[in-house]
């Protein structure tokens, strides 16, 4: 490739190459920035000694200069300071701060109000020792609703609580709540329960507290002329969030695949951009004042959305992208969107892992790179303008981020395309309407109402259209998650669609010139794969998923066919993880139903999860404990009529299931008596064999019933043991320990909990039967991959 040639080209690559240092200087993790700089600074050396003699190998160094340079970026921002608030973790602490953000309010199933403080540190006090502190961090508070305190943005809070690192459900495909949070500049929590904050007034962050007060005069115009829940949900297609929306509208957003218009991301901007742009050419508006327009647009309700940072990101790139457009200058526009996402992400290289930069970066690229000549071929084929204009949007924007929404969500929603066609430009009509109407009640009060009253109503039409296009038949098709290379070949094939033809005819010449090492090694790669997978034995993969403090097993057989033992949940029901995180598991393995689920167990961390999971994957029986239906129902948040609670059935002890090769046991299943209260001792035992492998799930099996066990004559001997009650001392005896015999034991148990579980007398104990331990709060979902004989372990902590 000769100097000069094909920029846009050789930018992109620089980019790509780029990320691709960044990614990588995440997955090692152990390079210092001392290793690093020394391979920098000679591929830099490089660079110039072949720029000054006109080399044609320039493009290749340059390439392999950006990925060096995103390694570097991604180690220097990595590292926190001394003084970073994450260094005071496990500690109480007294810490003081400023409010850098609109206090968040939840409310649990008691009517009890959750209060969420983002503040940027300045002090910390710890061990009766104050000292500079820097960071962000989530303060949260419980209080009553008529306790919660007078706030601004700007003023000064206090709290003091123990310091806790943020933690998210370390599973593959679940978005990376750590990373996210980095990103953003936070970096630990603090919890102070019932005692509160103390806040000292600031009058600083005037334009900040306007701002928040133009988003409390929307809310508050809002709730006037609509329902609470109609208004939660305009309120978040202006300016993001799902509180207070009903779960139905919810999933039906989620279902038809344009759930992103209730998250501010590059999605409002390229509606608000679009809807000027489509009026000034129906107006036959001059180009600058389209531009000036767009520009107009995107501004104002970048400062109405608070200027958040995934606005304020989205914003800039796709404000300067659809300039470009307005301007008719469609070449420039690819050079300006590759030169932001160059800019932020060497600016930001955290800002990589973080969805909302991911989807809003692919989306616009669709639409520049993908939607124009999709927009082409459709109106070839006789497609009206205005569809197609709408399907080459989605469709673009689709492609191009495939992977990612097959990685985080599996699956592709046909019925999008018909959203995007009928009820995608009645949200873009109710987002503008809705915007100049909270304008215009500012002055004119009435006719504010009068306009939101037309936004009510158009919500309901669109919400009826989602509801049908929801239940349509393959309204959702699931993908598999792809791997590095997976997308990696992906990204490439699209690439090679996009070049030119004289580009393609380049790198044609390129390969061809040594089309026998490309033949070789595509004959090798072919012969390498082909051996390795013929050569692999059947397997059973055991899943210990993450669910926080609770149990949940996922049992594959060599065959496919899938078991959950156990179905986490929270005690109060404040979170959904049976939907939100066990079913995207799920999916992310390509499991979509199950042959059953065996619950140990009633209590909600246990089986609340499995009242989702049976309304959105079909499950054959559901075993349980002697507890009865009720307290399953219960447990579940069903009604005492829903029909799947039919699927429930007690678990007889000594029944077994084989399959594949795969044996369940029922190992243990003890008898309630009348005047028995339910609860850990209700436990069940079930075991799963294969080969000479064995894990043992105990739920929270009691010491007393170890010994019940025991004495009934069963032996628990297996290889892997799920420990009892997450590694409280009211389980794990020493007898019991001793008649099992694990090599392994797993640990399922939340981060930091309030229990201290898993117990150190605990640890103790199975380290000194020579087990290796592993916990989810540390190590995440642990798999374990065995052919009967040989045991396999991953991990997925960070």
């Amino acid at each position: 490739m000769e100097t000069g040639q094909h920029p846009q080209l050789f930018l992109a690559g620089c980019f790509a190459m780029l990320c691709t240092g960044i990614a990588a200087g995440k997955i090692i993790g152990v390079l210092s920035l001392g290793a690093l700089m020394l391979p920098f600074i000679l591929l830099l050396l490089v660079a110039v000694l072949l720029v000054w003699r006109r080399s044609p190998l320039c493009w290749l160094v340059f390439l392999l200069l950006f990925m060096a340079a995103g390694m570097v970026r991604f180690v220097v921002t990595d590292k926190l300071p001394g003084q970073d608030i994450s260094h005071f973790a496990c500690q109480e602490v007294k810490v003081t701060g400023t409010l850098r953000a609109e206090p968040r309010v939840t409310e649990d199933l008691t009517g009890q109000k959750k209060l969420r403080y983002e503040i940027d540190l300045s002090k910390v006090k710890v061990t009766g020792q104050e000292q500079e502190a820097s960071g962000g961090m989530y303060v949260y508070s419980r209080v009553n609703p008529q306790e919660i305190p007078t706030v601004q943005v700007g003023d000064e809070i206090q709290a003091s609580g123990k310091v806790r690192i943020p933690q998210g459900y370390q599973n593959p495909g679940q978005l990376d709540t750590k990373a996210l949070l980095k990103a953003q500049g936070i970096t630990a929590s603090l919890s102070t329960g019932k005692r509160g904050i103390t806040v000292t007034p600031k009058d600083t962050k005037a334009f900040a507290r306007w701002i928040i007060s133009i988003r409390e005069h929307y809310r508050n115009q809002l709730g006037k002329v609509m329902s609470k829940e109609d208004a939660a949900a305009v309120f978040a297609m202006l300016f993001g969030g799902y509180e207070g929306i009903k779960p139905e509208l919810l999933q039906d957003f989620t279902a038809t695949g344009i759930v992103h218009i209730l998250s501010v991301s590059g999605s409002h901007i390229s509606l608000l951009a679009a809807v000027m742009a489509w009026l000034s050419g129906l107006l036959r508006l001059p180009k600058g004042i389209t531009a000036v327009m767009v520009m107009g647009a995107i501004t104002l309700y970048s400062i109405l959305s608070g200027c958040v940072p995934p606005v304020i990101r989205s914003g800039i790139m796709g404000g300067l992208t659809f300039l470009s457009l307005a301007l008719e200058r469609e070449k420039t526009a690819g050079y300006i969107l590759l030169l932001t996402g160059m800019v932020m992400v060497a600016i930001s290289p955290l800002l990589l892992f973080h969805i909302s930069f991911q989807l809003s970066f692919l989306a616009t690229a669709g639409l520049l790179f993908l939607a124009p000549g999709i927009r082409q071929w459709l109106r070839g084929h006789q497609v009206p303008e205005l569809a197609a204009g709408s399907l080459a949007i989605t469709i673009g924007a689709q492609v191009m981020a495939l992977p990612v929404l097959a990685w985080y969500f599996n699956q592709l929603s046909f019925s999008s395309l018909l959203a995007n066609l009928l009820a995608v430009p009645v949200i873009e009509l109710i987002l503008v309407a809705a915007l100049f109407a909270g304008l215009a009640a500012l002055v004119l009060p009435l006719v504010g109402a009068v306009l939101f009253t037309g936004v009510s109503l158009l919500l309901g039409f669109v919400a009826e259209i989602l509801r049908i296009l929801a239940r349509l038949p393959a309204s959702q098709i699931w993908v598999p998650s792809p791997n590095v290379l997976g997308g990696a070949v992906y990204y490439l094939l699209l690439g090679w669609f996009l070049l030119k033809k004289e580009q393609q005819k380049f790198f044609c010449q390129q390969l061809g010139r040594q089309r026998r090492f490309w033949a070789a090694a595509g004959a090798l790669g072919i012969l390498v794969v082909g051996g390795w997978r013929y050569g692999q034995t059947p397997e059973l993969s055991v899943h210990f998923v993450d669910v926080g403090q609770g149990d949940c097993c996922l049992v594959v057989t060599p065959k496919g066919h899938a078991f959950l033992f156990d179905t986490g949940g929270t005690r109060d029901g404040a979170f959904d993880v049976g939907g939100r995180v066990v079913v995207p598991y799920l999916l992310h393995y390509g499991v979509r139903s199950l042959d059953a689920v065996f619950l140990t167990h009633a209590h909600e961390d246990h089986a609340a999860g499995c009242g989702s999971i049976l309304h959105k994957l079909p499950v054959g029986k559901v075993y349980t404990g002697a507890e009865g239906l009720s307290a399953y129902a219960r447990s579940m948040g069903l009604g005492d009529n829903d029909p799947v609670l039919s699927k429930l059935e007690a678990a007889r002890q000594g029944s077994r299931l084989q399959i594949d090769g795969v044996t369940i046991e029922v190992l243990y299943a003890p008898v309630l008596s009348a005047d028995m209260v339910a609860g850990n001792e209700a436990s069940n035992v079930y075991r799963v064999s294969y080969g000479g492998a064995s894990f043992l799930l105990t739920g929270d099996l009691t010491k007393e019933r170890e010994q019940s066990l025991l004495q009934e004559g069963i032996n628990p001997e297996s290889t892997v043991i799920k420990a009892g009650h997450h590694g409280s001392d009211t389980s794990s005896s020493e007898e019991f320990l001793q008649a099992v015999h694990p090599r392994w034991a797993v640990f399922c148990v939340g981060r930091d909990n309030s229990f201290g579980h898993p117990k150190e007398s605990v640890l103790k104990r199975y380290q000194g039967m020579g087990s290796k331990i592993y916990r989810t709060d540390e190590d995440g979902a642990v798999v374990f991959h065995t052919n009967g004989r040989k045991m396999q372990v991953e991990t997925y902590g960070s």
